[in-house]
């Protein structure tokens, strides 16, 4: 039976942070679809910061959900290009509303 040092725990999850961090984010443009009370549909930009685009849709719906927003769908992730990706200059892991 080996036993459970919790100083090797600490460094192990110290670890696996760096890993997290190290990782690089880049700006991805998302265009989301809100269904209003009438069933038209509202169009919002947001601008994500990710380290993927799998990741920036994840980020973005967990955001979404957690204000308790249901009645979207988000019809467009991309990368930002050059300029946009200049111009939003979004520190690692947040999202901005574009429009």
């Amino acid at each position: 039976m080996s036993k459970f040092c919790r100083l090797d725990a600490d460094k192990r999850e110290s670890a696996k942070e760096v890993t997290r961090d190290a990782k690089m984010q880049v700006p991805f443009v998302t265009t989301v679809s809100f269904a209003d009370r009438d069933g038209s549909a509202i169009h919002l930009q947001y601008g994500v910061s990710a380290g993927n685009e799998r990741e920036a849709r994840s980020e973005l719906e967990r955001r979404l959900l957690n204000q308790e927003l249901y009645n979207y769908s988000i019809l467009e992730v991309r990368r930002a290009t050059s300029s946009e990706a200049q111009s939003l200059a979004l520190p690692a892991g947040a999202i901005r509303l574009l429009n």
